[in-house]
């Protein structure tokens, strides 16, 4: 009986200690909707629960509540940067994202997580897909939802906790 204690104490410190490795605090959450669709639950963490454009690391996590194929992401990551003007970003990582990306079914949800230096590694329902090596993809590709310029300004509003950069 005591070293099935010990063994559960065990458990519970190397648990916690885990969640506290990982230790990102949720900043804000939103739901992305398109005219009458509900597209995606979005949530942006961060370690400390706060959050100003090009801060690592971070996390956002978007849950879809609706059937997507990959293709169809792809082309969407791309008009969001058209809308940026990161016109040096469009089709440059189209063959990665594709090779990364699986198709998307309702309630699958795909992260994106950055560490300390700015690359991101891509996540689908908490499995690793991989990461993207070069060091402006993260900031750009999170610029979709989190720059002043995004095309969805009240989600970013929600995203980074209601706060202005």
């Amino acid at each position: 009986m005591k070293q099935s204690l010990n063994l559960s104490l065990f458990a519970a410190l190397l648990f916690s200690a885990g969640v506290y490795a990982n230790g990102f605090k949720t900043v804000g959450q939103a739901k992305m909707e398109y005219l009458f669709w509900d597209v995606y639950n979005a949530k942006l963490e961060t370690p400390s629960g706060s959050y100003q454009f090009g801060q690592h690391p971070s996390k956002l996590t978007l849950t879809y509540l609706r059937d997507f194929d990959a293709k169809d992401i792809v082309k969407a990551t791309n008009e969001q940067w058209q809308h940026l003007k990161l016109n040096d970003m469009v089709g440059t990582y189209d063959n990665q994202l594709l090779a990364l990306w699986p198709d998307i079914k309702k309630n699958d949800s795909l992260s994106f997580q950055t560490n300390e230096q700015g690359i991101g590694t891509f996540y689908f329902n908490d499995k690793k897909l991989g990461q993207i090596d070069d060091n402006r993809f993260a900031d750009n590709f999170l610029a979709i939802w989190l720059s002043a310029d995004t095309s969805e300004p009240s989600l970013r509003k929600q995203l980074i906790g209601g706060k202005h950069d």
